[in-house]
């Protein structure tokens, strides 16, 4: 997350200089107005002094090491060690790694008064938001390896969905690039070697392989200008994405397509959903909650919506009427809110949703990837059965006039 300096005035008439994080400018400056702050000026990001400050820390550690290390950390402060105690003993059971030198700096911080999760709140480009949180609430309960507990548990069911959907993606995507490479070989090599043969003959082509050859020529001999020009369409397509309008346009487009777009949203909603269970469940409040789990969606459109969701519960807002108003979740993941509000069960409600929604992106990716492979052998084995058969009918046209 990009870091601005920010120049602000608050509501005592002091004004004071900042170093905060956020996703956007735009976002900042509302999140600053809100605390009744006016902002002066923001600066930022610093893109290059944020990669000098951490360019000891690009390579992330392992989650399979932040995972061990949670369960060996929540098992020794409930076997009654103290914080530092149980630091100590697990950077010096442990090889040095990136994970061990952060812990180093945590435990130094941690000794010189810091609190655990103000410690691991300083290094917010290696440990997410949540963790801190639920750090967060495990002190203000007295009760931390539940905390760490609950958020073992969030690791295990996002990472099992993360999985899916990207043991679904694969072989679709090795099939597409496959059948490129095909074409493109076809096109770059084959076919230029056959089309030699066919115009030596003299002979009147059919129209489907005149247009393959004619097509092949053009791209062989101007397959610099095409590289040039793919370049900058990628390039501009990368800075627009960049961009914070253009990130916004293609967030919401994302959720508009026919059928990835459900699965998507689906996707979005039971991420959210679990994430603000586990947040609700360390004693955070609503407002709060929501504010970090809108964190946990890597789509800024979504973000954009939960914020005005925020301040219609500033407000004084219902939960369950602020996302019905910004149409943020589908309707079915709203009245089970509704319904879990009403009743004061709505952690447990929002766990609910998660898993049904889980069971959604199960069932839609299983439906996707068995449609979209047999849909994808039969076009590009069209493509490919146009192309040969564009080659061969030269052929059968001179056999029969020979005959």
């Amino acid at each position: 997350m990009p870091s601005f300096q920010c120049k602000i005035a608050t509501s005592n008439g002091s004004v004071t200089n900042k170093n905060l994080t956020a996703d956007t400018k735009t976002a900042l400056k509302k999140r600053l107005e809100n605390d009744g702050n006016f902002v002066l000026e923001i600066k930022g990001p610093d893109r290059l002094g944020h990669l000098l400050k951490h360019s000891n820390r690009l390579r992330r550690f392992k989650t399979n090491d932040f995972y061990s290390f949670n369960q060996e950390f929540s098992a020794l402060v409930r076997a009654g060690l103290s914080i530092v105690s149980a630091l100590d003993a697990i950077i010096d059971n442990n090889i040095e790694s990136e994970l061990t030198d952060l812990l180093k700096e945590i435990r130094t911080d941690i000794k010189t008064g810091e609190s655990l999760s103000g410690a691991f709140g300083k290094q917010t480009h290696a440990f997410p938001k949540l963790y801190v949180a639920s750090l967060q609430a495990g002190e203000k309960s007295g009760n931390i390896p539940l905390a760490i507990s609950r958020y073992i548990e969030y690791m295990k069911k996002t990472s099992e969905t993360k999985k899916k959907v990207i043991s679904a993606s694969v072989y679709p995507i090795i099939l597409t690039v496959v059948s490129l490479f095909v074409l493109v070989f076809l096109f770059m090599y084959v076919v230029p070697a056959v089309a030699g043969t066919f115009l030596d003959t003299g002979s009147k082509l059919p129209l489907i392989t005149a247009i393959l050859i004619e097509s092949s020529t053009m791209i062989k001999s101007n397959l610099m200008y095409c590289f040039i020009i793919s370049f900058f369409i990628a390039a501009g397509c990368y800075y627009f994405k960049k961009s914070e309008t253009g990130q916004i346009y293609i967030d919401r487009w994302k959720l508009t397509l026919p059928v990835l777009g459900e699965l998507y949203r689906a996707y979005s909603t039971s991420k959210f959903a679990r994430t603000l269970a586990t947040v609700l469940g360390g004693g955070l409040t609503l407002v709060d909650s929501v504010h970090i789990s809108s964190g946990a969606l890597n789509n800024l459109f979504l973000k954009q919506r939960l914020e005005t969701v925020i301040k219609h519960l500033t407000e004084g807002g219902g939960f369950a009427d602020s996302l019905s108003m910004e149409n943020v979740f589908p309707k079915l993941a709203v009245r089970m809110v509704q319904a879990g509000e009403g009743s004061g069960a709505l952690e447990e409600i929002l766990n609910e949703i998660a898993d049904f929604y889980d069971s959604e992106v199960d069932t839609k990716l299983s439906v996707l990837t068995s449609a979209i492979e047999p849909a994808l052998m039969i076009l590009m084995g069209l493509l490919i059965g146009v192309i040969v058969l564009a080659l061969y009918m030269p052929i059968f046209q001179l056999a029969g006039t020979v005959s």
